[in-house]
């Protein structure tokens, strides 16, 4: 009687858990994401913003990363976007940015664009701090 009992929870445990799984692999986009560059790698953010990061070491054992998505069209809010190192003129706004915020070993990573048609659009803005 009680070894069914244990079998039912063990049951119940394993489907929820397949579920959850499921779930959160759903709401993050990753059953929609695209095809990656060589060496790129995906990061879903709770914000909204989904990233592709492009010619970026992959840090994420020692930094933890923040997306700050901006305001596009509501039918731009789901799209992956592809993250590179920012130019010489957007790393200016970062450092203001940056300097805003006020965290200790933070670092402007990437800005984050999605190319609609002919016209790019900035999707986000990615930073990071010392994973402690």
């Amino acid at each position: 009687m009680l070894g069914k009992w244990i079998g039912r929870v063990l049951v119940a445990g394993v489907v929820g858990f397949a579920g959850y799984a499921g779930w959160d692999y759903y709401k993050a986009g990753f059953h929609y994401l695209p095809d990656l560059p060589p060496g790129a790698f995906p990061i879903s953010f709770t914000s909204g913003l989904k990233a592709v990061i492009v010619d970026i070491p992959d840090e994420r054992e020692t930094r933890r990363y923040f997306g700050f998505p901006l305001q596009v069209p509501y039918y731009l809010e789901d799209v992956w976007s592809f993250c590179r190192r920012p130019t010489e003129e957007e790393l200016a706004d970062a450092e203001k940015f940056i300097a805003d915020r006020n965290m200790p070993g933070e670092r402007f990573e990437a800005v984050c664009k999605i190319q609609a048609d002919k016209d790019t659009v900035v999707r986000g803005l990615i930073s990071s701090v010392p994973r402690l």
